[in-house]
């Protein structure tokens, strides 16, 4: 029975991969705009020659839906981007192990270490396939991403993890996608976090500096007063 262990970490770069294949592949981004683009047209022709409303209002609205429209299409890696530089301004990066076989998928996260989570095959309703990853998708929940570069294999090797997969395509959705699909270049470097009392101490007041007590001259009062003591 072939046996497959590596750990993925969910990095800037796991994240952008993942989520790109998602809006692009799984919410069909690009169809969406083309159906919505070819009624604009027809809203605008059909303005421009059978309604012809004064100064062509719904041709110059549905233009305008159209710009708007490549400008979302063109720009979201981008935003994407954007995105996950604030999701990760103040988080550090977690991992998660993946134990495949025959029967089962089991997950074991860096942030609740003791509680893995086994999944059977039959849970697994969709395998989504890039160069550099794989994903399981688990329903509607967060899929189960495999990263598929051979420094973070534990046990088996790339062949084990790829005659595991190909052996499920076979009864499951399968998609798979053979380019990168990443076109602006990850380069992204992760900061850890400051701590939250570090933070606390940043935001007080640094401390006024002790100042020397200034001795002050004797007045000429307590001078006299010296005096006569002496003299006395």
């Amino acid at each position: 029975m072939n046996k497959f262990t590596s750990t993925t970490k969910l990095d800037f770069r796991t994240l952008k991969y993942c989520n790109l294949f998602l809006i692009k592949y799984r919410r069909k981004a690009g169809i969406w705009f083309l159906v919505t683009a070819v009624l604009s047209v027809g809203i605008a022709i059909y303005d421009i020659l059978v309604i012809k409303s004064q100064y062509y209002m719904f041709a110059i609205l549905a233009a305008a839906f159209v710009a708007y429209s490549l400008y979302q299409m063109f720009t979201v890696e981008k935003k994407l981007d954007q995105s996950l530089v604030r999701f990760f301004a103040n988080r550090t990066v977690s991992s998660q192990t993946i134990e495949l076989d025959d029967e089962h998928v089991t997950v074991t996260r860096s942030l609740d270490p003791t509680n893995p989570t086994v999944y059977d095959w039959a849970h697994i309703t969709e395998i989504n396939e890039m160069p550099q990853y794989y994903m399981l998708m688990v329903g509607k929940n967060a899929p189960i991403i495999i990263d598929r570069s051979a420094d973070n294999i534990i046990e088996g090797t790339l062949e084990d993890l790829d005659a595991i997969i190909k052996a499920k395509t076979a009864t499951k959705p399968y998609k798979m996608v053979d380019i990168d699909i990443v076109k602006i270049p990850i380069t992204y470097v992760h900061q850890e976090p400051i701590p939250q009392d570090a933070q606390e101490v940043k935001a007080e007041e640094p401390a006024e500096e002790a100042k020397p007590e200034q001795i002050e001259e004797p007045k000429a009062e307590d001078k006299e007063e010296a005096s006569e003591d002496k003299k006395e």
